[in-house]
């Protein structure tokens, strides 16, 4: 997914126009990827953090259990 192709899909959206099935399904499986990645990264400074005996508000154990 380009930054190209994101533009041209919240266009539409914001236009009223149709936005085609695939470019949804691109989206979404785009999203997913992001959303899967951002977990992964927040696990890993999680059990870094957890290793060298620090805490921190934005990296806890239930970060790791949801992701």
């Amino acid at each position: 997914m380009t930054i190209i192709e994101l533009e041209r899909i919240e266009d539409h959206a914001r236009r009223g126009l149709p936005v085609a099935p695939e470019d949804i399904l691109i989206l979404t499986a785009y999203l997913r990827d992001a959303l899967q990645a951002k977990a992964s990264a927040e696990a890993v400074a999680s059990e870094a953090l957890q290793k060298a005996g620090l805490n921190s508000r934005f990296y806890t154990a239930g970060m790791r259990r949801a992701s």
